[in-house]
């Protein structure tokens, strides 16, 4: 009887050991699984810019003149586990640009991350030309709303910032590469850690125009032609480029015919030119020439480039 109930009394204790063993694993499981699910909401961080096209495009033009000025950056914090990201772009504001940025980390909700410090870096045409940290204190990113911060970049080299700029607006007809990287100092549980992000963003300072490349009379073929018996149909070809990177442009450009010996344009005809960024696009014109002589033409773009009827080549029209 002894012995059995020793062997009992062993039992039970064992037993109530494992049961505790089970709670406390069930416990740390809960609080791994926890900390886990925190760590994987951090990667959920987005960072949100609050800079108008426009504005962006008003500084430079500010710079470019002289004048002092500082660049007014609205950043906002946001956790999108709540909702998905395309919701958090179409809530903003119609007027306001919006640069969404998903930070660069691995991959989730228990614990909310704190955020502090924010340091940015402003890159003009792939040279940092500005890095500043903003402290701020701590505070709990929220779910639904933005955490907003507001910085100001103020750029200590404006010489080189104009050179790079006015470089970059005369080979990009206008447009300027502006690169906005910086980290976040996200605070959770014992660890602190920096979180990177990056936009990019092309202003233009000023209205971009396509570049004329090349014009000829050409037949309906389009091969070029030099001489054509009167009432047959030519045509006036050109080629233009757009020198900008993400901007497609519409120009409206007129061609005007004349004939040598005559007072004013014989044919005059128009049309909108669309070039889509970083590429060549060739339009024709159309005439019938119903007097034998010889024939210019000019063609220009509104505000853009400009062919005088002296640099086009001519045109023999015979019979009539």
């Amino acid at each position: 009887m002894t012995g059995g109930a020793s062997r009992a009394t062993r039992d039970e204790v064992i037993s109530l050991l494992f049961m505790a063993l089970l709670f406390f694993a069930v416990l740390a499981g809960r609080e791994i699984g926890s900390i886990y699910s925190s760590y994987r909401e951090i990667s959920q961080l987005a960072v949100v810019f609050y800079l108008d096209e426009e504005d962006i495009a008003g500084y430079i033009r500010d710079v470019l003149r002289g004048e002092v000025s500082d660049l007014e950056v609205g950043v906002a914090l946001t956790l999108p586990s709540a909702r998905g990201e395309e919701r958090v772009i179409t809530k903003l504001p119609d007027y306001a640009r919006r640069w969404f940025i998903s930070v660069i980390l691995s991959p989730i909700v228990v614990r909310q991350p704190e955020v502090s410090d924010v340091e940015v870096t402003l890159w003009v045409e792939g040279e940092a030309l500005q890095t500043e940290r903003f402290g701020f204190d701590r505070e709990k990113v929220p779910y639904i709303t933005f955490l907003d911060r507001s910085v100001t970049l103020v750029i200590e080299d404006m010489r080189r910032f104009s050179e790079t700029v006015t470089e970059a607006s005369e080979e990009y007809g206008g447009e300027v590469k502006l690169v906005f990287t910086g980290q976040a100092l996200v605070h959770l549980l014992f660890l602190n850690v920096w979180l990177p992000f990056q936009t990019i963003r092309y202003p233009l300072v000023m209205v971009p125009h396509v570049e004329y490349m090349s014009s000829r009379w050409t037949g309906l073929d389009g091969s070029p032609v030099t001489r054509l018996e009167a009432g047959s149909t030519t045509y006036v070809e050109f080629k233009a480029s757009n020198p900008t990177r993400v901007h497609s442009i519409h120009e409206n450009v007129t061609v005007s015919i004349y004939r040598q010996g005559a007072e004013g344009p014989v044919h005059t005809a128009w049309k909108i030119a669309s070039v889509a960024p970083g590429t060549t696009a060739t339009y024709v014109f159309q005439f019938t020439p119903e007097e034998a002589g010889v024939y210019f033409y000019s063609l220009e773009a509104v505000d853009g480039f400009r062919r005088a009827e002296g640099m086009s080549p001519s045109l023999v029209v015979e019979g009539g």
